[in-house]
């Protein structure tokens, strides 16, 4: 029986409110089944409150936030928890949080905290007070039921929040992160110094901000953002799926599938474009990438797989026994996987690094339903790396490598659910009707390579490098889809080429 720490200053809580140890053990058993937790694998030892706060005209809602270790894991995760009910009732209900904060997003406001404070920011030059973005009075915030929940299977938790005009986007960033979050910071850069209109505007964001005593200095933790919503859309993973499926169990039809895959390629080099124009604004600047910098890559690549792969060979007898054969037999081939990365070192940079999106593919790009609109969306990066990892700067091949790898998810998801089978031929045409309209739009851009070689030996790192990082996001979230990246990572390592990771 895990016994479940109080959280720091639990003497402040309102006696009249459910205590602390209670609160944190019914969490705890919300977390073996919530989406967003990335430790199910694991197993939650402990849960502890470190801060908790009433939110006004919720009906009884609280503002959580819970330190969590996760069995065999020396450090704790942070998560945002939104708690409904009396008597320790941990039932989450995060659309509380999105109804207050589409509100509070027009007047920004604080609402102080036991250890700290949440202040709500609108982003530099979007309009605030009660005009809406066209100067119309915006309507208050509908009651709960009014709020649609966007996506079932995300590490974060999305609504849709109706207003007097389209609506707002609120997304609950569960997994809290001290530091510049990637999405906000790109966000405001986007509006601010980028004409570039293929995203949802940023409106807003809800921080958590941790006063120190001088001379430490404040220490700050995005916990949700706010974005204009976009009616008429469908991510391209949803409606690439449904293309696959109306072709029924034969043979994979692929033509439907290319105009909208094309669409998403010049979109993506655009994206580039904007993320790169900006020389001056120090995050964003382009870094040269020359011999050391191909170098610390390398070992970056390499050190992250040794990390993933001691992951699984600790956790990998947990999953079924058929898999957990398949990951023994692969981490045989650990060593020879890890070295690929040194091929990286050899290839000479003709294109800077520069900030990408950092977590590519299909179900993070929007697409018309019945246009031919591309949004991009959700540029927090990939929810397993440490921030300064998420704000780096990279060769743009990180995201078409990315997408290139969400290719062969779509294609792989679609025979296990019963759809056409697997054929990597098919992965193929995708990924080349893909590139062929990114180099297109980024002809003359300067930040893919100018060599043919150099593109095609950055994408085979990035591509393993994405396959092993989905093998340990899989294993700690969606074991039922380890399969996905484990048969990309088996290719790979059978096929002595890193190429083979489709």
């Amino acid at each position: 029986m895990p016994e479940w720490e109080r959280g720091a200053m639990a003497s402040d809580v309102n006696p009249a409110a459910t205590d602390d140890s209670t609160v944190a053990g019914t969490i705890a058993g919300l977390l073996a089944t919530a989406r967003w937790f990335g430790g199910k694998a694991a197993g939650v030892d402990r849960v502890r409150l470190y801060d908790r706060v009433p939110l006004p005209d919720s009906g009884g809602a609280e503002l959580l936030l819970v330190d969590v270790h996760a069995a065999g894991r020396s450090a704790a995760e942070r998560y945002v928890v939104v708690r409904r009910g009396p008597d320790g009732d941990a039932r989450d209900d995060a659309a509380a949080l999105a109804r207050w904060l589409a509100a509070a997003i027009e007047q920004p406001t604080t609402l102080p905290g036991r250890a700290g404070r949440f202040v709500v920011h609108a982003t530099s030059g979007a309009a605030s007070g009660a005009a809406g973005r066209d100067g119309h009075a915006r309507a208050a915030a509908p009651p709960d039921d009014g709020i649609v929940p966007l996506g079932g299977d995300a590490s974060n938790s999305s609504f849709l929040v109706p207003t007097a005009e389209a609506g707002l986007c609120v997304k609950v960033l569960r997994r809290c992160r001290a530091g510049i979050q990637p999405e906000v910071e790109v966000g405001e850069f986007l509006a601010r110094e980028s004409s570039w209109r293929e995203t949802p505007r940023l409106r807003g964001w809800l921080e958590y901000v941790e006063d120190r005593p001088p001379p430490a200095a404040a220490v700050s933790t995005a916990v949700a953002t706010v974005h204009d919503f976009t009616p008429g859309c469908t991510t391209a993973w949803d409606q690439l799926s449904r293309l696959l499926a109306a072709g029924g169990s034969g043979a994979v039809a692929i033509d439907p599938l290319l105009p909208i895959v094309a669409r998403i390629g010049g979109a993506t080099a655009r994206m580039h474009g904007a993320l790169a124009s900006r020389p001056t604004v120090a995050a964003f600047a382009p870094r040269p990438a020359g011999a050391a910098a191909r170098r610390s890559l390398a070992a970056a690549m390499a050190g992250h797989a040794i990390e993933v792969f001691a992951r699984v060979e600790r956790e990998g007898a947990r999953q079924p026994a058929a898999v957990a054969r398949r990951l023994r037999a692969l981490l045989a081939a650990r060593a020879r996987l890890v070295g690929r990365f040194e091929r990286l070192e050899t290839i000479p940079a003709t294109a800077p690094d520069i900030r990408v999106h950092g977590d590519y593919h299909l179900g993070q790009v929007l697409v018309g339903d019945a246009d031919d609109r591309v949004l991009v969306i959700d540029f927090e990066g990939e929810p397993g790396r440490p921030l300064e990892e998420r704000r780096a700067a990279w060769s743009a091949a990180k995201d078409v490598a990315g997408m290139c790898r969400s290719f062969d998810y779509l294609l792989r998801q679609a025979a296990k659910a019963g759809g056409p089978a697997y054929d990597a031929a098919a992965v193929a045409r995708l990924e080349g009707c893909f590139l062929d309209a990114y180099r297109a739009a980024a002809a003359g851009g300067g930040w893919w390579p100018a060599t043919d070689a150099e593109a095609a030996g950055l994408l085979e790192a990035f591509r393993l490098d994405k396959a092993i990082y989905e093998l340990a996001y899989e294993l700690d979230n969606r074991p039922d889809w380890i399969d996905v990246p484990l048969a990309a990572v088996e290719q790979a390592a059978a096929s002595g080429d890193a190429a083979a990771v489709e």
